[in-house]
Order: structure tokens, then C-alpha cells, then sequence
């Protein structure tokens, strides 16, 4: 047969696929283009007489907390429908971008004759309760109580602090500072989606909140709470020209760093989803000095290297050149459309459509999740994002590695342009960060053999044999299957807040920096098992394997070895009971 150059190299059913998607964007952008002339009031009364003619559609997804919620602009609106408390933060990057971040300074509160008073969900402090581990108000209550109960030496430390420490808004020694928890989003998405869930205890961060960590929800560049540059604008091609390398090099460490500067926290726990936690594996491999800011790493349904999509139409473009990614979503944002179809439709409608649209592109069947929880989540599913960010995910499922960004696009569609360069691999084998790893058994995005063959030795790695991606986020017994875990990881590594002198931690910080990386977290919890009594020796550990638990959930625990050492924050919580029952 005669090879006829560059038509040769596809398939008769490639040229199909390729002609099909075309078609099909074609079809979509005239309905967007109908919709866009069609006058408001008409497009109301169309959704009004949808749910007259088919009421099922409503009625089965009712619920008195889900208007509000799907309903919800924002995150201050979604948090002042639960009563917890939101500050607005902005991170400006060492490029130039700004970043939203949302931080829950403390759990719910009421208004009494003694003030304001903490006002717990009951299924929260149940959640807790039978985890161990306290609330957050008597967690500090025991802390004051122990602190004013000692002779307080602070006078006697060095007075001398840094510049730094001086110029930036940390607290003052001798303060109560609460351990830090930074949850970050997957692809496409915003904080929002940490907010979503119809049952408080099936928020993480309200879980959080209430068990005492100072809460900080992570946005990247351009979707709706980053959309601002100091210098460019949304509508110029330049603002749009970032891929995950750019999430890795420059949002992720900047926002930790203005966290702990402005907690005055050593370090923090890092707890992301899906692209959230892609984003962290690439920051700790390339920024070896955010390995001592990071206690703690765990990722939710992580996705590093997927082996691909369930449908071949779409495999089959990923495998084509970038450039033809450009040509069909052009070199902005994509899925704009979904976007639109999410305010044109009525949720319950729209939520039936991403279901069918998961299910062509991953297999996914979506059954952990309630319908009304659907119709809720997915109604803040969506947020902007590149197409380079889109690109980059193409070419690690093309090549299955997880790399850098490649710049050098090939010649010829399907044709690999690693023969002349070779790019850069995130080199995650040389991560420190302890790294937890949770995922679904069902979950068609996560190679987790792949992964881990990446990676150094893990603190553990649990599957839930029946989730999928989404479910991380908002499956119904979230609460009971992986929460927690999560607690107890928590327990063990998050740094212990509850004794601040900012010279002490100055000067653990300085040996910890003389000793090479990976040695400040050590040190940390030698200064807080030092200041608080607490004698436990790091060698001091035990497996433990989550079936062997009373009431072991689904939860598979696939570590070798989970080291459930008890941290100085876990022996000061149990010393804190001792105070209230005294």
C-alpha cells in the first residue's frame, strides 16, 4: 500500500472521530448563539413550564438546604448559609498574578448573654467525639488553662526578633496559634467545592474548623476568585499562557508562604484534590525548601499520570498534536459552554447532563452521590482554567509521564517531539513531605501503581473499593469512610500550635535550616514535646491497619506501615480533657 505522508499516519476511524467533534462543537455553538438572542423572561417561563410538565424533575431532588446553596455566588454567601465565619485573602505571585484565598478562622458561634459562644453542627461534635478528638474550644481552653496555671517565663526569652518577623502580621509571642489546614481544588474548579456538601459533616472544612485547625481554601490563577494580574487583562492571550508548571512553581508556594507569614505557623497540612494534588507533587519536587513548610501532604483521588479516557473519540485527539487542541478550543479557556449551560438549564437538568458526560468520557456511574447533592455540587463545578493547563494534562496521558510542559510542539499530529529534546519530569522520588494517598477503586483517573513506583516511601495509601473521583468530594458517607483517617493523620503530624514564642521557634528554625532539608519538622516536634512535658520519644510507634478498627469501614488500608505516633498536639488534646473533667 502506498504510504502517502502525514494523511497515512491516521486511521479512517481517526479522520471520524476528529470530523464527529467538530460537528458536534458546531451543533453546540449555534444553540449557544439561539439561547444568547432569546430574551430572559422567555428562557424563565421555558424552565417554569419544564417543571410544570415534568415535576418529578424537582420534586425528587427537593431539598430545604439545597436552593440556597445552589443558589450561592460565592464563597461568602455559601458560608454565611452555614454561620461560619470567612476572611477574603489576596496573594499576589512572583509573576504577578493574584489570588484569591478564603480562610474560616474558627467553627460556629452564637450569640448569648456571654457573648458569643461556639455553636457546633451535633453531627460534627458526634463525628469528633467518636474520633478522639476535642473541640476546638476546649482544646484552647485547656491551653489557657495550663499556660496561666504556669509560671510564665516568656520575659525571660530573647527579645531580639527578626525583621521579618517584626514587619509581617504574625502574632505576638505567647499567642494561641491553631495548626494550619490548606485545602486546595481539582481541575476547573474553586474553593466553592469544598462547601457543597448538604450535611455538615460531610464538609471537611467545617469538620476543621470545628476540631480546631485554622482552615485556608486554595485558589489558582484565572478561575473566578484569581482572575486579576497586575498587569494583564482576562481578555488578552498572554493572561491565559500558563500550565501546571506556573501552579507549581509560583501559586502553590506563594500562597504558603503568606499563610504561615501571616499565622506566624511553622508549617502547615496540605490536602488536595485531584489536580490540587498534581499541582503539589510537581511544587514539593521542584521547591525542595517547601518540603520544611508542608507537615503533612494528603492527597484525595490523586491524579499524577491517568492512563487515559474511557471514550476513543476523545483518546484519539488527545494523542493528536497540541495544536489541534488550539484549533478546537482555541488558546484561552476552555469548556466556556459549560459555563453557559450550567445558568441556562435548570440544575437538576444540568446535573444529568455532566452525568451522562462523565460517563462517556470516564465510565464513571456517579451513585455514591444522592441526586440532590448533585443537582447542588455541580452547580459549582465549574470554574476557569487554561487551555495550556488542558494541553499539559494531554501530553502526560500521551506519554504517560509526568512532566513539564512541553514547548516544542511536534510537526506532525500523532508523531512524538521527544526524539529531538527531552523533557523535564517532576522528580517526586525526592519529595520529604510525609504523603498520605487516598483513592477510589473505581476511579478510572488514578494509575496508582504508577504513582507510587514515583514516589519514596509513603505514610499510607487507602482505597475506598466503590468511589470515583468526584466522590472525595461529595459521597454520602464521606464522614465515615474517609474523614477519619484523615483526623488521625492529622493527630500525628500537624504542627502542635499551642505553645507560640516566636523566638523559640526562631531558633528551632535556624538548627533545623543548619541541618539540611526535611530536619525542621523534627525539630518543631522536639520543641513543642519539650515545652509541653511531653516525653514521647519519635521512635515510638505502632501499625496500624484501618479493618482492624471497631466499626472499619470500607475503607482498604493498602500502606505497608502506618506509623500512628502520637504527636504533642494529640498528648496535649488528651490533657486537655483532663483539665475540663478536673
Amino acid at each position: 500500500m502506498i504510504q502517502i505522508p502525514i494523511v497515512s499516519r491516521l486511521s479512517l476511524g481517526d479522520y471520524r472521530s476528529i470530523i464527529l467533534t467538530f460537528a458536534i462543537l458546531g451543533i453546540e455553538t449555534c444553540f449557544r448563539m439561539v439561547a444568547y438572542l432569546i430574551p430572559g423572561p422567555i428562557l424563565d417561563g421555558g424552565k417554569a413550564l419544564v417543571e410544570k410538565i415534568f415535576p418529578w424533575v424537582v420534586t425528587n431532588h427537593i431539598s430545604a438546604r439545597a436552593p440556597p446553596l445552589e443558589n450561592a455566588a460565592n464563597v461568602q454567601e455559601m458560608l454565611r448559609f452555614w454561620n461560619y465565619p470567612v476572611q477574603e485573602h489576596l496573594v499576589r505571585t512572583q509573576d504577578n498574578y493574584l489570588l484569591g484565598v478564603h480562610r474560616i478562622t474558627h467553627g460556629r458561634e452564637r450569640v448569648s448573654a456571654e457573648g458569643r459562644v461556639p455553636n457546633p453542627p451535633e453531627d460534627i461534635v458526634k463525628l469528633l467525639r467518636a474520633n478522639g478528638v476535642p473541640l476546638a474550644a476546649e482544646t484552647k481552653e485547656a491551653y489557657m488553662t495550663k499556660k496561666n496555671g504556669k509560671r510564665n517565663q516568656e520575659e525571660d526569652l530573647e527579645a531580639d526578633l527578626d525583621a521579618n518577623i517584626r514587619e509581617n502580621p504574625r502574632p505576638k509571642k505567647g499567642d494561641y496559634i491553631k495548626p494550619v489546614v490548606l485545602l486546595y481544588h481539582g481541575f476547573m474548579m474553586c474553593s466553592e467545592v469544598w462547601l457543597c456538601n448538604l450535611d455538615e459533616e460531610r464538609n471537611l472544612a467545617f469538620v476543621l474548623a470545628e476540631a480546631g485547625y485554622d482552615v485556608w481554601l486554595g485558589n489558582t490563577r484565572a478561575n473566578k476568585y484569581s482572575l486579576k494580574h497586575m498587569f494583564l487583562k482576562p481578555h488578552e492571550q498572554k493572561f491565559w499562557e500558563f500550565s501546571m508548571d506556573e501552579l507549581a512553581l509560583f501559586d502553590l508556594p506563594d500562597t504558603v508562604d503568606y499563610i504561615l507569614n501571616r499565622t506566624g505557623a511553622p508549617s502547615l497540612v496540605y490536602i488536595g484534590f485531584s489536580q490540587g494534588t498534581a499541582q503539589a507533587f510537581a511544587s514539593l519536587s521542584i521547591k525542595p525548601e517547601l518540603n520544611d513548610k508542608i507537615s503533612l501532604f494528603i492527597a484525595l483521588a490523586p491524579a499524577t499520570t491517568p492512563p487515559g479516557l474511557q471514550n476513543g473519540l476523545i483518546t484519539s485527539i488527545i494523542k493528536a498534536t497540541p495544536n489541534v487542541i488550539y484549533l478546537l478550543l482555541g488558546r484561552k479557556t476552555p469548556l466556556a459552554a459549560a459555563l453557559f449551560w450550567q445558568n441556562l438549564l435548570h440544575p437538576t437538568t444540568y446535573a444529568t447532563f455532566i452525568d451522562m458526560a462523565v460517563k462517556f468520557l470516564f465510565g464513571w456511574k456517579s451513585q455514591s452521590m444522592s441526586l440532590v447533592q448533585k443537582a447542588v455540587s455541580y452547580q459549582h463545578l465549574y470554574s476557569f482554567t487554561s487551555v495550556r493547563i488542558l494541553v499539559h494534562w494531554f501530553q502526560i496521558i500521551r506519554t504517560q509521564v509526568f512532566q513539564m510542559y512541553d514547548d516544542v510542539q511536534p510537526r506532525v499530529p500523532y508523531l512524538s517531539s521527544t526524539r529531538s529534546h527531552c523533557p523535564h519530569p517532576f522528580p517526586t522520588n525526592q519529595i520529604s513531605t510525609p504523603i498520605a494517598i487516598f483513592y477510589g477503586g473505581q476511579d478510572t483517573l488514578v494509575n496508582i501503581q504508577s504513582l507510587l513506583s514515583d514516589l519514596p516511601e509513603v505514610v499510607g495509601v487507602w482505597e475506598v473499593p466503590n468511589y470515583e473521583h468526584l466522590d472525595f468530594l461529595w459521597a454520602e458517607e464521606l464522614d465515615k469512610h474517609v474523614y477519619p483517617c484523615i483526623l488521625e493523620l492529622l493527630e500525628s503530624y500537624s504542627f502542635n500550635g499551642h505553645v507560640s514564642t516566636e523566638s523559640e521557634k526562631r531558633k528551632a528554625m535556624k538548627r533545623s535550616a543548619s541541618n539540611g532539608p526535611g530536619t525542621r519538622m523534627r525539630e518543631i516536634r522536639t520543641l513543642a514535646c519539650g515545652l509541653e512535658g511531653n516525653d514521647r520519644h519519635d521512635d515510638d510507634h505502632e501499625v496500624v491497619s484501618a479493618m482492624n478498627t471497631p466499626n472499619a469501614s470500607p475503607l482498604l488500608d493498602r500502606s505497608h506501615a502506618f506509623s500512628s505516633q502520637k504527636s504533642s498536639r494529640q498528648s496535649s488534646r488528651r490533657t486537655s480533657r483532663s483539665f475540663l473533667e478536673a
